[in-house]
């Protein structure tokens, strides 16, 4: 895999992170042109996918790093210091790859056979039916919100089954199946070409189909393959939540230095000394440089628990899901409202195009809007569980 690149061996957590955060310089400079695009540039996509970032959890029979969880969030924590978009897509092909390795022995060697670096969409909550066919299903629909589909090879759009529709069918199709509408013109995450796909009567075989939520109820038909927790035993809607909260810490850390600029560089003839003396921005600075630590510490720590309970052989129980989503939820609210505070306190000069600091806000209001962190379902599941009741609702 990796376009016939060997593999790599023994590299190690601090090294991908390292390369992560090298890339910082760089994905700042090219992050307005990014925006423009509106999708992942060549030239972010080819420095991306030669440091492995890509790869990071995807498993080593499909040329991946065979890494876990921490070892992702905190790189892409590195990339959204440079660019949101790019950190956005980081995280989600990242975790879409590894899920590839979900699915069975034929399906992964269809994966395989293109001989192409591994970029995989996907798009759950499916609200189509799919058609019952001879040795599969068929497909026909449109699925939006197709975060990085100019730069996939193959997608993963879900369906209802069409003999019980609580039955959630993910399937895996070649990007040369898909059609792709150019409708993502949006307030922030502007570059992650989150387009909308559709296929017309698309024949999909069952061995390209999987449900998930089974899959990690009854096994996984990947695990015969491949030997990794991540591909054994992994709730992957709790993986999920880390996944889409680990860019919103780095943001805060982008808004954060931009702010730090400002306050070292703003000053005007109605001000009565440079906005760096102030001692309400002062504290400012210093109240968001705690909270961003502390919403660093809780997605690393979060992300490491979960995977020594894996190790541990422990099944992650109803309890632990809520609680690790829960503090998602919270590390996304305590990182929003910091950038809010921030972008508020900069004055107007941020609220210019090409502002890192109004960069930083836009994309940050966009990644909280996302389902899997809706914090009313979250917070609601936390404290049903402190009363003893069950929870309730999606990603459970």
């Amino acid at each position: 895999m990796e376009g016939g690149s060997v593999k790599e061996v023994n590299v190690t957590h601090e090294e991908v992170v390292a390369r992560a955060a090298s890339m910082v310089p760089f994905l700042r400079e090219k992050a307005f042109e990014t925006e423009q695009a509106r999708k992942m540039l060549p030239e972010v996509y080819e420095r991306l996918s030669k440091a492995g970032l890509f790869k990071i959890m995807l498993a080593p029979t499909l040329g991946g790093l065979g890494m876990t969880l921490p070892t992702h969030v905190e790189a892409v924590m590195e990339t959204a210091r440079g660019c949101g978009s790019t950190a956005w897509l980081h995280s989600l092909i990242g975790n879409q790859n590894y899920l590839v390795g979900w699915y069975n022995r034929l399906a992964q060697d269809e994966v395989k056979a293109t001989d192409e670096s591994l970029f995989t969409c996907l798009v759950m909550g499916a609200t189509i039916t799919a058609d019952r066919a001879d040795g599969g299903v068929r497909l026909t629909g449109s699925w939006p919100y197709v975060s990085g589909v100019d730069n996939a090879n193959w997608l993963m759009l879900s369906a209802h089954d069409p003999d019980d529709h609580k039955r959630n069918l993910t399937c895996l199709v070649p990007k040369t199946s898909v059609s792709v509408k150019d409708d993502w013109f949006c307030l922030g995450m502007k570059g992650t070409g989150s387009k909308t796909v559709s296929l017309d009567d698309e024949f999909v075989p069952e061995h390209r189909i999987l449900c998930f939520r089974e899959a990690e109820q009854n096994g996984i038909p990947g695990s015969v393959i491949n030997d990794g927790l991540l591909y054994r035993t992994s709730p992957n809607s709790t993986v999920f939540a880390f996944v889409v909260a680990a860019p919103a810490v780095g943001l805060a850390e982008c808004a954060i230095e931009a702010y730090r600029e400002r306050l070292q560089n703003r000053r005007n003839a109605r001000m009565p000394s440079a906005q760096s003396e102030w001692s309400s921005s002062q504290q400012l600075l210093g109240r968001a440089r705690v909270k961003c630590d502390i919403a660093r510490a809780t997605v690393l720590d979060g992300a490491k628990d979960l995977m020594n309970k894996l190790g541990e052989g422990e099944r992650i129980s109803v309890e632990d899901r809520v609680r690790y989503r829960m503090a998602m939820v919270e590390v996304v609210r305590l990182c929003g409202e910091l950038v809010y505070e921030l972008f508020c306190d900069a004055g107007t000069g941020v609220m210019m195009e090409g502002s890192e600091l109004q960069r930083a806000f836009r994309d940050l209001h966009v990644l909280r809007s996302h389902f899997v962190i809706v914090p009313e379902f979250a917070a609601e599941n936390a404290g049903r569980l402190q009363l003893g009741l069950n929870p309730t609702g999606p990603f459970v």
